[in-house]
């Protein structure tokens, strides 16, 4: 009998990663490449079918992987970035660039919803409309872009999106769909006062189930581009910050993943729906069980910080960067919103001082955010996860400023690993 493996798929906001995982979780393959966004100022913009071919590679990759031959594959499990979408035609072909997540553009439209929606906060696991939300960005392009919003039949999220291009299928799940501010949590559905804002129906939607319950498999003209034996189901197993959390341990109430990557991100389980929240928390359901989940969130964190390390160490490590916190611990707290004639300096102290109090912005909100949780349930246990793990004086300085143990687990993998543990969890 062949041993059996996962595919998996988790879109990043940094890079789009594809790996070859067993059910004991060891990591046969693992690839990656740059999620391929384009930024101008506050826009951020994809070409879904670039993203889809990126994508289809590293399947094709991983799949034709040495390691990987003689085994037999269990399914493709697909975890995502929450809220970026593409409006489509009805033969799902992308009308113009999709809408990331990191999107600015709709506040005018945020501002729209908020004074529409005075429930908003009791049924949707956010406290208000926000210019990155889905829901906010579709009525911006209905606004703005009416010959593409006219035309447009579908509206996939990024993970609906891949999903539909592997099987042919269009479907979603709650967790993914549950950050879109279109949820209704009380109802179990897309909320209806929103739909008829945007001139909308649900047949524009997907189909939304709980993550990885429900599945199709690919297609059988994908089954021959990836060049395998038999085909498999395709599961959407919730949001990347989902997977990330329950690769790096998070089980129970209480316990907390803080996962550094191009956010900072700061995931909770909770028993309810969270709906007394602040403008940067997100109350949503948990891929696993009946639970829910806080996330606290600083979206520009690794970007700001990957800013400073690519202009002023380019050739140092991130260790050299964070550095600078620990060597000048005493300076006034800096803003992360800097140009790159901001970053011209007459001295290196001045230079490691900037850095320094750019961190301690950052290492201050996340020391509010973790009071902020408190709030809503008893801390357990910290794990760290992400990229920026990989540096050891960061997580020295964590260590120290939260005065707390925390644990690190799986670090730049956990999203693969979690992928596995909510489709397992799910399956029993």
């Amino acid at each position: 009998m062949k041993k059996e493996i996962f595919i998996i798929v988790d879109i990043g906001t940094s890079y789009i990663k594809c790996g070859c995982v067993t059910a004991d979780h060891t990591i046969l393959v693992e690839n990656q490449r740059k999620f391929p966004m384009k930024q101008s100022q506050d826009t951020f913009e994809l070409d879904f079918e670039l993203f889809f071919d990126t994508a289809k590679e590293l399947i094709y990759d991983c799949l034709t992987d040495k390691s990987v031959q003689d085994l037999s594959v269990i399914a493709l499990l697909i975890t995502s970035q929450a809220n970026t979408f593409v409006p489509v035609d009805a033969d799902f072909k992308p009308l113009c660039n999709g809408i990331v997540w990191l999107d600015e553009r709709a506040k005018r439209e945020a501002e729209y919803l908020t004074e529409q929606l005075s429930e908003y906060s009791k049924y949707s696991g956010l406290n208000k409309p926000l210019p990155g939300l889905y829901a906010s960005k579709i009525l911006w392009l209905k606004n703005n872009k009416p010959a593409i919003f006219k035309n447009a039949q579908y509206f996939p999220l990024i993970n609906e999106y891949l999903a539909y291009k592997l099987t042919n299928n269009y479907y979603g799940d709650t967790t993914s769909f549950g950050m879109s501010g279109l949820y209704d949590f009380h109802q179990n559905t897309i909320n209806q006062e929103l739909l008829q804002t945007l001139d909308l129906t649900a047949n524009n939607f997907s189909e939304i189930g709980d993550a990885a319950k429900k599945s199709s498999l690919i297609s059988k003209a994908m089954k021959q581009e990836l060049s395998v034996s038999g085909r498999f189901p395709v599961f959407l197993c919730g949001n990347d910050q989902s997977a990330s959390a329950s690769g790096a341990g998070l089980k129970n109430a209480g316990d907390i993943t803080i996962n550094f990557g191009s956010a900072m991100v700061l995931f909770s389980i909770t028993k309810n729906l969270v709906t007394d929240l602040g403008n940067d928390q997100i109350s949503g359901k948990y891929p696993v069980g009946n639970d829910y989940f806080l996330l606290n969130y600083e979206s520009d964190f690794g970007i700001q910080i990957q800013r400073l390390k690519e202009y002023l160490f380019k050739n140092d490590t991130y260790n050299q960067l964070f550095q600078t916190y620990i060597d000048y611990s005493k300076v006034e707290v800096g803003s992360p919103h800097f140009s790159d004639a901001d970053l011209i300096f007459v001295t290196i102290k001045d230079a490691y001082q900037f850095c320094a109090s750019v961190i301690k912005y950052y290492l201050n909100l996340l020391i509010r955010h973790i009071a902020n949780i408190g709030q809503q349930v008893k801390i357990k246990n910290i794990f760290l996860s992400g990229g920026m793990t990989k540096s050891t004086v960061w997580v020295q300085i964590i260590k120290k400023e939260l005065h707390q143990t925390v644990i690190i687990n799986n670090k730049a993998n956990a999203g693969l690993l979690g992928a596995v543990n909510i489709y397992l969890s799910n399956k029993n």
